[in-house]
Order: C-alpha cells, then structure tokens, then sequence
C-alpha cells in the first residue's frame, strides 16, 4: 500500500517503531562499552585493540547506510528494512560465541551493514510522510524516543555483564533484531511514493550536484566526528584514566544523552519560531565556545578534574541535539523522490567521519582527556567554519520542487 504525503504529525505507532529501528545502532554501539575491559582481558588483547571494534562498526554501519539508501529508492521501504534486519539477526547469532579478536571485528562489519541497510529507511520514511517544519518534527519526535536506547544502553549492559557473561549482551541484541524483524513484517506499510530509475552512482550523483545541502552535510559530518570520537574514546579516557568504575560508567555516560534529549526538547520548542538553519548556527557557536573553554582547561592544568571535563564533555554532547536532527531534515528537503538516497548519504559520510576520527584519536590518545577534547573542538571549529565558506541554501525547510510548481503555476495562470 502507498500512502500519500501528508504533514500532519507521525502517530504514535509509527514513530515507536521508527524509534526503536534507529535506536538499533545506538544500542548495539553502547550496550557493550562498560563490557570492553572484560572482552579485552578474555581474549587476552589490549584495551584499545577492543575499542577498534567500535570504530570498525561505525564505518561499515556507514557502508550499509551508502548502499541501503539507494536500494530503498529502488525496492520500497519494507523490503530493504527486512533485508537489512535479516542481516543484522544472522551477524548477532555468530556474535554469540567468538573466539577471538578478528571474529568480533568480523562479526560486529556483519551486524554493522545490516544496520544501516534497515535504519536509513526511518528517515526516509518520515520524508515520505512529512515535510517542512512538521517534517523536522517528526524527526525529532523519533529522535526523542530513540535516544532511550543509549540512554540505558550502557546500563542495561553493564547489568548483563554482571548477572551473566559479555556474551549475553550479544544475546540480547540478538532478541532485539529479531523482534524489530517480526514488527516490521507484520506492521510496516509501504510509504515510498514514486519508484526512482538510474543506477546507485547517479542517485548519489543526483544528491551531491545540488550544492545547497553541502553546508548541512559538512554540518552532520563534522557532528558526528564530535559525537562518536567522544563515545569510542570516552571509555578509555573516564574507566582507565580518571579511575571511574564499570558500575558508574553507563551512569555517567547516562548524562551525555539526558544532555541531548534536553537539546532535543528545546530544539522542538524553538522550531515554533526558528527555521532549523537558525537553530543549526546556535549549536554550533555554543559548541565552539564550550570546547574552547575546556581545551583551555586541559592543556592549562596539571591534573584536570574529572568534575570539570566531564560536564563540558556533556554539555559539548548535548550541542549535537540542536544539529544532526535540523541538518537532515534541511538535506532530505531538497530531494522529495531521492529521500532515503541523501539520507544514506548523510548517515554513511556522518559514521565514516566519525568512525575514522574516532579511530585517529585512539591512535595518538595518551589516555587523559586532552586528545579527545582537542579531537571534539577541533571537529566543533571545521563545522562552523565549513557553514561559513560553502554555498547557502535557504534555511527555510521547504521543497524546493514544490516552490518552483508553484510559481510556475503563477506564470501560466
């Protein structure tokens, strides 16, 4: 069945279950970070060699988002979410039982691009069904929802680890997929309007000519070098650093996402009266002043506080609620028929960005806090200069290609 586009809020069924399928990755990435020194002393490997397991995740998730998007275009929205989790269900089975160090590597790619064939499809989905400010809305309605996921990830995992073993919360995720696979089989309804022609490369081709979204793209991109080098290299820097116990980790990992349901929350209110592009430049100044503060601070002091880097850290987290959601519904604007090809797009270059900035970081990381602050300022200072310098597009969340049908509608009459 194909429904046709409205711009009326998503109900309350349809933005839990989009919830919960973009809530896959954030769980599956966040589930198992108090577990990383238990997995590195069973398989007898440093610490770090475990953590590489995030940022190899992170860049085949982004693989998977780069293919899925295009082939969602092409087949429908239920068939690629129900590949991708089919997938992603077959990877968690081998995850269960991994020997070594390369077979978690191997076994976290598989669940990776099964991933983000299935989850490039929520927004895709919201841009069916929405548009303008109201599509922005429903992006972050579902945002908000989502965000329980690494909300209580951490957590969830930890409480796994001690009741059981690492291996149950591969378990656990295992159960998850394979319950979001039976909902979206018997629920999920075909919302894709017209069936796009031409081959991967001109699909994306299609995305990159328009030189108006390369401002919000630089914005996810630089986003979430920010957001996932903090997450891969956050462990390390608060458990092995400052001492912080496996017990109070995911609480204190807790609060970077109470800090980004907050922004989410603000930034819904403020959409009532700001275009998403005005919203973008307040996160990105208050992101820039925050990590120029505490840059400061670490490099200045001999032993900084854990007191002090870990609020900046979260209030540097939070800045990405009033970015990432704006940036995206602002992209997915321009291309009506190509939704989920630029939000592939956005998602792969976002997780690459952040995948390989993570792993950089992990690399010239003395384990204090200094080369993930400076990693997270640096990222935050690239965005706003890059906003600056690349072409501008309206900041008005508007189709273009109804704009243009409707003064062409004008002139005829």
């Amino acid at each position: 069945m194909t429904h046709s586009s409205s711009t009326q809020a998503l109900q309350p069924y349809l933005v839990f279950m989009l919830a919960a399928l973009s809530a896959l990755t954030p769980l599956a990435i966040d589930i198992y970070l108090a577990a990383i020194p238990t997995i590195a002393d069973q398989l007898q490997v440093p610490f770090h060699d475990v953590e590489i397991s995030i940022s190899l995740y992170m860049i085949s998730f982004s693989v998977g988002q780069l293919l899925g998007g295009p082939f969602s275009d092409y087949i429908g929205r239920r068939a690629s979410v129900r590949i991708g989790l089919g997938i992603f269900v077959i990877a968690s089975t081998l995850t269960l039982a991994v020997p070594t160090l390369e077979m978690l590597w191997l076994s976290r790619v598989l669940q990776a691009f099964g991933g983000g064939l299935a989850s490039v499809n929520a927004a895709a989905i919201i841009r069916d069904v929405s548009r303008g400010k109201e599509g922005a809305a429903n992006l972050v309605r579902v945002v908000q929802v989502m965000m329980l996921a690494p909300l209580i990830a951490p957590l969830l995992g930890m409480i796994i680890l001690k009741l059981v073993n690492w291996q149950a919360i591969f378990g656990f995720l295992l159960l998850y997929s394979a319950a979001l696979l039976v909902l979206f089989h018997r629920q999920q309804q075909e919302t894709r309007q017209t069936q796009v022609s031409g081959n991967l490369f001109q699909r994306y081709a299609v995305v990159l000519k328009e030189r108006r979204s390369w401002r919000y793209i630089a914005t996810v991109c630089t986003a979430y070098a920010s957001l996932l080098t903090c997450v891969t290299i956050s462990p390390g820097v608060y458990m092995g650093h400052f001492g912080i116990s496996e017990v109070s980790f995911p609480l204190y990992f807790a609060l970077n996402v109470f800090s980004l349901l907050a922004a989410s929350r603000l930034n819904l209110r403020m959409l009532k009266q700001h275009e998403p592009g005005v919203l973008i430049e307040y996160g990105q100044t208050a992101q820039v002043v925050l990590g120029l503060l505490l840059l400061t601070y670490v490099l200045v002091s001999n032993a900084p506080s854990f007191w002090i880097v870990m609020p900046g850290l979260t209030l540097m987290m939070g800045c990405h609620g009033l970015l990432i959601s704006n940036s995206t519904a602002s992209t997915t604007e321009y291309f009506p028929n190509h939704s989920a090809t630029a939000t592939a797009l956005l998602g792969s270059l976002g997780f690459v960005t952040g995948g390989l900035t993570g792993w950089a970081t992990s690399l010239i990381t003395d384990g204090s806090s200094v080369a993930l602050v400076a990693v997270m300022s640096a990222a935050a200072m690239s965005g706003i200069l890059l906003r600056r310098v690349l072409p501008k597009g309206a900041d008005s969340v508007e189709q273009p290609e109804l704009k243009q049908a409707e003064s062409a509608q004008s002139k005829s009459g």
